[in-house]
């Protein structure tokens, strides 16, 4: 999906209000493209104000260095691989290289290297890191506003237990490309049956769900099919992520009917 950009792989921009005049404005996982697609968007990128990373992968991470670089005094919430190197880890086994640059990495103002149950505050908003199943270090995170919970699973397939972690969450991102039936070779992502399995096992399961990061695959595989799959089996309400979607997440909390912005 990175190579032919049948979507767009800018990350996602989350904008919470807060007591203060200014939102509380970052972009998550902001692949190749982010920085020209939120223009595209109509964002205000001068509005943003940091970046949060669940894993180094290109597809997630590319412009996190195009953003640092413009934003002034910009914060970075990233999984540790991210921003250390195998020395700083002491990981000599593991070949990788982080995806932020040093040069950038002096200009964050608030650095939070996190993994697995690391909890960040920032105001009022709470970051719980937890860990995802990828073939890279990976997390995805439940994010707490005192409102409404936001979970996202980012890249894995689902291990046992998973689920708890996101127990509560009022809306679920889901990172889910292998369709109902399928298979891959590598168990590296998360399937249909996976995702029906880790809502079902939720004791209070989300508002909404959206299906995200989406592969050829599922593209081939007739979305929509998919999305009934998973309604049908767990009994929450589906839909997938479309490019430059917005969702109004009081409405979601609030319990209005959930209508898709596509600009």
């Amino acid at each position: 999906m990175m190579f032919s950009q049948v979507r767009k792989t800018g990350g996602m921009y989350f904008e919470f209000d807060t007591e203060k005049k200014a939102p509380f404005c970052f972009i998550m996982d902001p692949g190749p493209g982010s920085l020209v697609n939120a223009k595209q968007a109509g964002l205000n990128a001068e509005s943003i104000q940091g970046i949060v990373l669940s894993h180094h992968h290109i597809d997630h991470s590319t412009d996190a260095n195009v953003w640092l670089d413009g934003i002034e005094k910009p914060f970075l919430i990233a999984e540790e691989h991210c921003v250390k190197d195998r020395e700083e880890l002491g990981e000599k086994n593991y070949d990788y290289y982080p995806c932020i640059n040093p040069y950038q990495r002096k200009k964050i103002s608030e650095l939070h290297t996190v993994k697995d149950k690391n909890i960040v505050k920032m105001g009022k908003i709470v970051f719980d890191a937890v860990r995802s199943e990828h073939y890279g270090p990976t997390v995805g995170f439940v994010i707490s506003t005192g409102k409404f919970k936001i979970g996202y699973t980012s890249d894995g397939r689902y291990y046992s237990g998973q689920e708890k972690r996101y127990d509560g969450c009022d809306i679920l991102i889901m990172n889910v490309l292998v369709p109902m039936g399928k298979e891959t070779e590598e168990k590296k992502h998360m399937s249909v049956e996976e995702a029906i399995k880790f809502i079902r096992g939720m004791k209070n399961k989300p508002k909404l769900v959206i299906l995200q990061h989406l592969s050829l695959w599922m593209l081939r595989s007739n979305l929509w099919k998919q999305e009934k799959i998973i309604k049908d089996a767990t009994g929450v309400t589906i839909i997938h992520a479309d490019d430059f979607m917005q969702v109004d997440i009081d409405k979601i909390v609030s319990g209005k009917d959930f209508e898709k912005e596509d600009e």
